[in-house]
């Protein structure tokens, strides 16, 4: 089996990946594998290594960082058929929570060994794909002002304390979402192919990864109040309950900024990263993306 070790060496926290690459290496040869490691240089690196290595035939490349590396081997990978494995190795490694997959090296390792390959859906932005979810609104906003060395440092604490400073100054400017006949205005929204939003917290609680959907969350509120409430109900895993946020799962929803004339500019993540602004089109490709999943038996 031909295997391409794609890995940002800046990524997360702990020892470096240059450091643990022999172990690594060593490891999947043992298994029988003829290891390519393809180190990335910058961003967006990882999409191009993986188109390249889909190109000429490898049977598998590993993502080994961050959900931002998977995001970019998962673009590279985009319906072809070299699969993607998944080595945890970034600050919050949202997919091998929601999959299973080991966040110790030595158990990912095994657990791609012995784990099997299953076609999911991936979700598109556009025509960019995602693997976790989008966010449109005030994470979105949060995710472009989070500075590298400050998420590094504090890992998803930086996320929510980056949050809590925005809410007093963030517009909420309304959003016009509509979806298979329906009409929503809302501030935010999260669009989910995971359940997990973040290590602890499950905002999309009914998606399933290997289903063709996204499961969608508007919050509907205005103010700092409003937001704070959501926040506490997330925590809580109560936030579906409250009147003003709506919960759905759709196959695609189209995303308009209402107010036009404000002139505001309402931002987008895709897996934990910046993505641009609204408006925007969300949809599913269904079995995008061949992904080695943890043995069913794990």
């Amino acid at each position: 089996m031909k295997v391409a070790l794609i890995f940002n060496p800046r990524s997360g926290r702990g020892r470096p990946k240059e450091e643990l690459l022999p172990r690594v290496v060593s490891r999947l040869e043992q298994a029988g594998m003829d290891v390519t490691p393809k180190p990335t240089e910058r961003m967006g690196h990882a999409i191009d290594i993986a188109r390249e290595v889909a190109s000429v035939g490898f049977d598998t490349a590993i993502a080994w960082g961050g959900d931002g590396t998977l995001n970019e081997v998962a673009c590279g990978l985009f319906e072809t058929s070299t699969a993607m494995g998944v080595l945890p190795g970034g600050t919050v490694n949202v997919f091998a929570r929601e999959v299973g997959i080991p966040l110790k090296l030595d158990g990912a390792v095994d657990a791609f060994v012995s784990g099997r390959v299953s076609r999911i859906p991936l979700g598109l932005a556009g025509e960019r794909p995602f693997l976790l979810m989008a966010g449109v609104g005030l994470d979105g906003e949060v995710v472009y002002r989070l500075k590298a060395a400050f998420k590094s440092a504090l890992g998803a604490k930086a996320f929510w304390l980056d949050g809590f400073r925005l809410l007093a100054s963030y517009p909420m400017t309304p959003l016009r979402i509509r979806t298979e006949g329906r009409e929503i205005i809302g501030t935010a929204l999260i669009a989910g192919k995971i359940r997990r939003y973040g290590p602890h917290y499950k905002v999309t609680p009914d998606a399933k990864l290997e289903e063709p959907k996204l499961d969608v969350v508007v919050f509907k509120g205005t103010n700092r109040r409003d937001y704070l409430r959501y926040l506490v109900g997330v925590i809580g895993q109560f936030h579906l309950k409250f009147r003003d946020i709506e919960h759905f799962k759709t196959h695609a929803l189209t995303i308009d900024v209402d107010d036009t004339d404000s002139g505001a500019e309402v931002r987008v993540q895709l897996d934990g990263e910046p993505a641009g602004y609204a408006p925007l089109v969300l949809g599913v490709r269904d079995k995008a993306l061949a992904v080695v999943l943890p043995s069913r038996d794990e």
